[in-house]
C-alpha cells in the first residue's frame, strides 16, 4: 500500500531530525575531550612557562578556563559549550627545537612524552605535542570542576616533570641537568692547533680535529644516566686528507688514507656509547673528497658530584696507501701511523 505524499514528506522529514539530533547527543562534550581550536597562537595572553626535554624545549601557555569557546576560536569554526558542572582549559604548546642541530645526534631521543592536564585529582590524557608543527598547536580541555588547581605532568621514558599552570612554576626532578645545556657549550673547537698529531721533522699531516662540547647532561644516546651519574657527551671529528714524508734530501712521498681506527678514552675508560653523526665526516675512504673522515658522539659516565671530566685521550691509526713518490725516494706501498693525544675538554675559568 502507497502511502500518501504529504504523509511521506513528515517522515522524511522526522528522520532527519532525529538523525540530526542523534548527531548532536554523538558530538556533545565529554570530560577529557579536546577541542582544537585555531592553528595560530591564540593563547599568547595567558600563563607562560617551558619545559626542556632531551627532543627540546616544549613552550606552554594556557589562559584561565572558560565556559564556551566561539565559533571563530574552534579549528571547525564551531562554538562548543562545556558540559554542566566543567569548564575548557586553553592551551598552547609549541617545540624551540634545539637551538643548535648538534644535539639531536647526541641525544638520540625517540621516544614521545607522555602528557597528563591533572585537575582536582582527576588525570586527562593529552594527544603529545607535534615535534615538526611550525606554528603553536592550541586547544580547549574538557575539565570538570573549576580547574582552579591544574598542571600538566609531562613524562619523558620514564623521567615526569611538572608544571603549575596557574603559576608558571615546575618541578623538573631527574631532569634538571637539561637545564644547563646551552649553545655556548655546544660550539665547535679546532682540536688540532695545540697538539702535533702526526707532524715530525720528517712527516707532515693535512689532518683536521674538531671538538663539539662537551656536555654534562641527564640524558644521551636514548637513555637517562645512572642514579648517582651523568652522561659527559661530546661529538669528536677526525679528518684525514693527505699524509706526506721525506727523507729530508729532497725525496718524499705521499699517502692517502684507506681506513681508520680510533680509541677515544677518559681517564682509561672508553665511551659507554659511539655514536656515528650518520653523515660524510663519518666515510673513509670517501672519494669525492679524496679523504678518511672520523665522525662520532661519544657518551661517556661520569660521576654526578665530581664536575668536569677530562682530558679526553684519543689515538688514532690510519692504514695508508702510497699515492706517489719523488726524487728516488722508495716508500712501502703501504703503512700504518698514529698519533696518540690529550684533548683539553674544558676551557679555563
Amino acid at each position: 500500500m502507497r502511502l500518501p505524499a504529504a504523509l511521506g514528506s513528515i517522515l522524511v522529514v522526522l528522520v532527519a531530525l532525529l538523525s540530526a539530533c542523534g548527531d548532536e547527543e554523538a558530538a556533545a562534550l565529554e570530560s577529557g575531550d579536546v577541542v582544537r581550536a585555531r592553528y595560530d597562537d591564540q593563547f599568547k595572553d595567558g600563563r607562560d612557562a617551558d619545559v626542556t626535554l632531551p627532543t627540546g624545549r616544549l613552550l606552554i601557555n594556557t589562559a584561565a578556563p572558560v565556559d564556551g569557546a566561539e565559533a571563530d576560536e574552534t579549528r571547525n569554526r564551531e562554538s562548543v559549550d562545556a558540559p554542566s558542572g566543567a569548564v575548557l582549559v586553553p592551551i598552547t604548546w609549541q617545540y624551540d627545537t634545539w637551538a643548535s642541530d648538534r644535539l639531536d645526534g647526541i641525544m638520540q631521543a625517540t621516544a614521545t612524552p607522555l602528557v597528563d592536564l591533572v585537575s582536582n585529582g582527576e588525570r586527562y590524557r593529552l594527544p603529545p605535542p607535534e615535534r615538526q608543527a611550525e606554528a603553536g598547536e592550541s586547544f580547549y580541555v574538557v575539565v570538570d570542576g573549576d580547574a582552579e588547581d591544574r598542571s600538566l605532568e609531562i613524562e619523558f621514558a620514564g623521567v615526569t616533570q611538572t608544571v603549575d599552570l596557574t603559576t608558571g612554576s615546575r618541578d623538573e626532578g631527574e631532569a634538571a641537568g637539561l637545564y644547563d645545556i646551552n649553545d655556548v657549550k655546544l660550539r665547535k673547537k679546532a682540536c688540532d692547533e695545540e697538539v702535533a698529531w702526526f707532524d715530525t721533522l720528517t712527516t707532515a699531516a693535512e689532518f683536521r680535529c674538531d671538538l663539539v662540547g662537551p656536555v654534562l647532561t641527564p640524558y644521551a644516546a636514548g637513555e637517562w644516566a645512572p642514579e648517582g651519574s651523568v652522561w659527559l657527551a661530546l661529538t669528536l671529528r677526525l679528518e684525514m686528507r693527505v699524509f706526506g714524508e721525506t727523507n729530508r734530501l729532497g725525496g718524499g712521498a705521499r699517502f692517502v688514507a684507506t681506513s681508520v681506527k680510533v680509541r677515544p678514552g677518559i681517564d682509561d675508560e672508553a665511551p659507554v656509547f659511539t655514536l656515528s653523526t650518520e653523515d660524510e665526516a663519518d666515510v673513509c675512504p670517501l672519494t669525492a673528497r679524496a679523504s678518511c673522515g672520523w665522525s662520532k658522539h661519544l657518551v661517556f659516565e661520569v660521576p654526578a658530584d665530581d664536575g668536569e671530566q677530562g682530558p679526553l685521550d684519543v689515538k688514532a691509526s690510519y692504514r695508508l696507501l702510497l699515492g706517489n713518490s719523488w726524487n728516488n725516494y722508495d716508500p712501502p706501498r703501504r703503512q700504518t701511523v698514529s698519533a696518540k693525544e690529550s684533548i683539553k675538554l674544558w676551557s679555563d675559568r
